[in-house]
């Protein structure tokens, strides 16, 4: 034996301990192989994938295709993979997986790198993850980061790339992988961060979208823009070694300035009362599901006209508070702020939300000379000059100010810059109000806000607040009364007086005209014209209270909630803004009553329609063509010569309307109509109390006649020619078949008949409307 021989019995042990070795690693091996075959046995489905269909928001949308509103919990916009962009695939790849469609379902280089990572970090760092794997983590595991799930994933992965394409999976990536901002896929992103779909995307922004899907929040441009540049650079210099971009290429998307888009809220603001409408009847005809439908709804609204009856009701409500002077401050900070301690003013800043350009801001020095020195929740300096301010806001800086008045520092109050960027102080209006537009023809509703700001109030006065009409509802009365034999040039008496009640233990009622103006016996015109109470009132007990109100009904007033009094000649009795609008409309489209109309269509996203309007919407005739052109003629009258007067500015021969003012001033209203739109305005408290001494013509008409500037401005006039069935006695229009009477005979004391006997007697120059006029 030699030196180096070893002995027998060691060299009988070697097989016997290979012989272990072999034998454990081949049990381990088949545990492992049988460890793996139950996993991926109990792996999940995927056959669903084929036919992929994500959760899709519900939209809706302008008449012009503007996106007013997007509900659901994701935002997203599935796009198949070849109407995917290039650029866009490359620049993701080239940062994720840039070997893509040269490995299989795993890349073990690039796996083994990243578990060297791993062991030198100690720790489970996320990374060696193919666009496969990731597909199986977003669909089928959770985010945990453990060995287990790591093992989970790659037989997913072979599983899905077993069954389905490179570029299948890749789209199922691109269309479900989260980008920040609640945006789903590229296509969300590309909408939400540039306001452009994939193909409108220049390289630069691909990159810029590439670097998301790794932390969508730590790269979020919004919040991180110079990280998000970071990582966008380096992607276009990944793009460049990858042989996508060539030197010229490269250096031009480097230099591109990124102009990301303003961060909008998931509701256009001036249009979020028309919207919530239009929501409410999508949930009610399609349940929760709504929300992930992928339902694309096509509204009425115009949104022009939206955005110019928003921003009227707005000022028009601010004004109407500002004319009651200045009510104090919204609230103090519980500590001194300094100028530049931009933590201190955010937080004291922070209960008091912003509405528009009304600004919430902290006083940081005031003054009865210097006037008021105040910060923006941003830190921007505020300063309002002592002469800028209203005489009640400049006693609020004195000394001695009531403590609830009192404008010191710490004070929370509300600024509104003007067209020149100088500031004034403003408040939050404490009445509320409601503007409604519809297409007279067509009943299509082209406008609606419902209150000042939805965020804080989202009760809609336009058509959930029933309230008094006022003197909206005289033109309803006279039209009734023009079916009874009266027109209008009957001689109505306009002298104060005692209605006599009807029934026993009913108390007497006394009428009053506004002002205490009174004229004796005057024509139906004038007092429509000049709003007298008495004329409503001896006209309606004339024509019958019963009469009128179920005449009403033909307009849409409920009667129940118009009970036939005397009293519901002054508009005592409730309707909606909403239902007003719908009642004008009869006169402005020569009387037919025309459904409102807020939903013109509803598809699903693949193009499918779930429901399409008609072209017009149900109509009914409510009065006759002749009574509809008598009223509209008195009705603009009232813009010409009476309490409407102020409408005229707008120029227009068509416009015709009427102010309104509830019982006590609680509520203050303009209903008119021109160029084929009808229009009102209400405005009040929510808790009904008085406005003070104010009237429709006041606070409503100016509202009604700064949107109506817009709403009309590219519409023609409406000509209306005399229809059949008219006749001319002196100065007015009156039915021919009542001609044929000596008078009407009604024994009522206040209304002169049809006209004066005498006058027949004398033959009355009475001349009927040849048919061929009509």
């Amino acid at each position: 034996m030699t030196p180096n021989t070893p002995p027998a019995e060691t060299r009988s042990r070697w097989p016997f301990v290979a012989g272990v070795v072999i034998g454990l690693f081949l049990c381990a091996t088949l545990s492992a192989t049988y460890g793996l075959y139950v996993l991926w046995q109990r792996l999940p489905a995927i056959d669903h994938l084929a036919d992929y269909d994500p959760k899709l928001p519900m939209r809706i949308y302008a008449r012009d295709g503007s996106l007013l509103a997007e509900y659901g919990q994701e935002r997203r916009e599935f796009v198949p993979i070849e109407r995917i962009p290039q650029t866009m695939r490359q620049a993701l790849l080239a940062i994720e997986d840039a070997r893509y469609y040269e490995h299989g379902a795993v890349d073990f280089s690039g796996l083994a790198r990243s578990a060297w990572r791993n062991l030198r970090a100690g720790e489970h760092a996320q990374g060696g993850s193919t666009i496969t794997m990731q597909v199986a983590r977003v669909f089928f595991l959770s985010r945990e980061k453990t060995y287990s799930r790591k093992i989970m994933e790659i037989l997913l992965a072979y599983k899905l790339e077993s069954v389905y394409s490179k570029d299948k999976i890749l789209e199922l990536y691109m269309n479900q992988v989260y980008l920040g901002e609640r945006a789903y896929g590229f296509a969300a992103a590309a909408s939400i961060y540039f306001d452009k779909t994939l193909d409108q995307l220049s390289v630069a922004e691909s990159a810029l979208l590439a670097g998301l899907p790794k932390a969508p929040s730590a790269y979020n441009p919004v919040a991180n823009r110079e990280r998000a540049i970071v990582r966008q650079q380096h992607i276009l210099h990944r793009m460049r070694e990858l042989g996508h971009l060539d030197g010229p290429a490269h250096a031009a998307a480097r230099a591109e300035a990124l102009v990301l888009r303003p961060r909008s809220h998931s509701i256009v603001p001036s249009a979020a009362y028309a919207v919530e409408q239009a929501r409410q009847m999508m949930v009610a005809q399609y349940g929760d599901g709504a929300y992930s439908m992928g339902l694309d709804v096509h509204t009425t609204i115009s949104l022009p006209e939206q955005q110019a009856a928003s921003r009227a009701l707005r000022r028009g409500l601010v004004d109407a508070q500002g004319q009651r002077g200045y009510a104090g401050p919204e609230g103090r900070a519980s500590a001194p702020v300094r100028g530049g301690d931009l933590p201190a003013i955010r937080k004291a800043l922070a209960p008091y939300r912003d509405s528009g350009a009304l600004r919430a801001a902290i006083v940081l020095e005031a003054s009865d000379t210097a006037g008021i020195v105040a910060a923006l929740r941003d830190g921007t300096p505020v300063h309002i000059a002592r002469k800028a301010l209203s005489a009640s806001a400049r006693r609020a800086l004195m000394p001695d100010a009531p403590a609830r008045t009192r404008i010191g520092p710490g004070a929370v109050v509300r600024v509104l810059a003007d067209a020149q960027q100088r500031w004034h102080l403003s408040h939050l209006p404490k009445m509320e109000g409601a503007l409604v537009s519809i297409d007279a023809e067509s009943g299509e509703i082209l406008a609606l806000t419902g209150g000042f700001d939805f965020r804080f109030n989202n009760f809609d006065h336009a058509v959930q607040a029933v309230r008094q009409p006022g003197s909206t509802f005289k033109p309803f009365v006279f039209s009734a009364a023009l079916e009874k034999g009266y027109f209008p040039g009957t001689l109505v008496d306009d002298t104060q007086r005692v209605v006599t009640p009807s029934a026993r233990g009913q108390k007497a009622w006394s009428p009053r005209n506004y002002g205490g103006n009174y004229e004796g016996f005057i024509s139906a015109r004038r007092g429509l014209v000049r709003s007298k109470n008495l004329v409503a009132v001896n006209l309606m007990q004339a024509a019958g209270a019963e009469y009128v109100q179920q005449f009403a009904s033909r307009f849409g007033f409920v009667p129940e909630l118009n009970p036939p009094g005397l009293p519901l000649a002054l508009g005592a009795g409730a309707i909606t803004p909403l239902q007003l609008t719908q009642a004008y409309a009869v006169f402005a489209n020569g009387g037919a009553l025309v459904e409102p109309r807020l939903v013109s269509k509803v598809s699903e996203r693949n193009g499918q329609v779930l429901y399409e309007a008609r072209t017009e919407s149900p109509r009914r005739q409510a009065i006759s063509e002749r009574n509809a052109y008598v009223m509209d003629s008195m009705l603009r009258d009232v813009v010409q010569h009476g309490t409407a007067r102020r409408a005229a500015r707008l120029g227009r021969k068509d416009l015709a309307g009427k102010t309104g003012t509830s019982n006590g001033a609680r509520d203050v209203w303009f209903a008119g109509y021109s160029s084929g739109v009808a229009s009102v305005v209400w405005m009040g408290y929510d808790q009904p109390r008085s406005l003070g001494n104010v009237t429709g013509g006041l606070l409503a008409l100016p509202v009604w006649t700064d949107y109506m500037k817009t709403a009309i401005a590219d519409r023609p006039e409406v000509e209306r020619s005399i229809p059949v069935g008219l006749a001319r006695l002196g100065d007015d229009f009156v039915y021919p078949e009542y001609l044929a009477r000596s008078c009407v005979d009604d024994q009522n004391p206040f209304v002169q008949g049809l006209f004066e006997c005498e006058r027949i007697v004398g033959g009355p120059a009475v001349r009927e409307i040849p048919a061929e006029n009509g």
